[in-house]
């Protein structure tokens, strides 16, 4: 399995995601290699249940960053000093409620850190639905990792 690495400002704000109680899950590109995909990402995106100010202020506090609300057309965001590859989804493409999908998140341990990722079938949708042109580029690969992964399971 492809190994994420995580910078210490990434594994301390999955820790204090985890502390705190928010309810969240990786997907995108990084859920896909977590999953098992071949490939690369440049982010690492964060689907939040919902946003608690308080709480993703003191989670991104405790990694050394910095928590902005947004405004306008500018979305909400963590950032900061070895951070910036952290991006908040607010309205993923082609997905069920967040409830729904983190019921059928599975958990990993990424560098010692325990997260919620969103499946490899689920990731596929999104991007499908989402028909950016760089997901439109990904999706040959990661349907036939999807599809590599079927049939393996059933065996």
């Amino acid at each position: 399995m492809f190994e994420l690495v995580l910078t210490p400002a990434e594994r301390a704000l999955f820790e204090a995601l985890n502390s705190l109680g928010i309810r969240y899950l990786i997907m995108g590109m990084g859920a896909a290699l977590l999953e098992g995909a071949p490939g690369t990402t440049q982010d690492l995106d964060i689907w939040v249940g919902s946003i608690d100010e308080a709480k993703l202020r003191e989670a991104a506090t405790k990694a050394g960053g910095i928590y902005t609300s947004g405004f306008g057309m500018q979305p909400p965001a963590i950032g900061g000093k070895d951070l910036d590859r952290v991006d908040l989804v607010l309205l993923p493409s082609g997905l069920d409620s967040f409830d729904q999908e983190f019921a059928r998140a599975g958990e990993y341990d990424l560098d010692g850190v325990p997260v919620r990722v969103l499946p490899l079938a689920r990731v596929v949708a999104s991007k499908r639905a989402a028909k950016r042109p760089k997901d439109l580029a990904q999706l040959p690969m990661l349907e036939a990792a999807l599809a590599a992964r079927k049939s393996r399971d059933r065996y």
